[in-house]
């Protein structure tokens, strides 16, 4: 062989190399986009979605807080309405404003704001 038939020969080969190495790079960066896109669009980097998580835990805990406050309220006003006969009285009063035969009912309203 003779020296421009292998010239043309390792430029061939380069050509091919570089090709592959183009598209190698383009697959890498393919691939890269790929994965880069879903991790920003679920919530970006794992610290920032700590504390998000760390955030809606303690508004999480502090409503549970608020229920156990008022469960226990609401098991008060069962043991009252249950045992004690006043309690029955003042929500029916309360609530469903009766009265019992015989009293009158004196209602006063604010006078509106000057």
């Amino acid at each position: 062989m003779d020296e421009g038939q292998s010239r043309k020969t390792r430029r061939a080969v380069d050509r091919s190399w570089r090709l592959w190495g183009l598209r190698l790079a383009a697959a890498l960066a393919l691939a890269g986009g790929i994965a880069y896109l879903p991790y920003h669009l679920i919530g970006g980097s794992s610290s920032a979605q700590l504390e998000r998580v760390e955030g809606e835990l303690v508004r999480v805990r502090a409503d549970i807080a608020a229920k156990k406050i008022d469960n226990a309220e609401l098991r008060r006003d069962i043991e009252a309405l249950r045992s004690d006969p006043g309690a029955i009285e003042d929500i029916a009063r309360r609530d469903l404003g009766m009265v019992r035969p015989g009293e009158v009912i004196l209602r006063f309203e604010q006078a509106a704001p000057r």
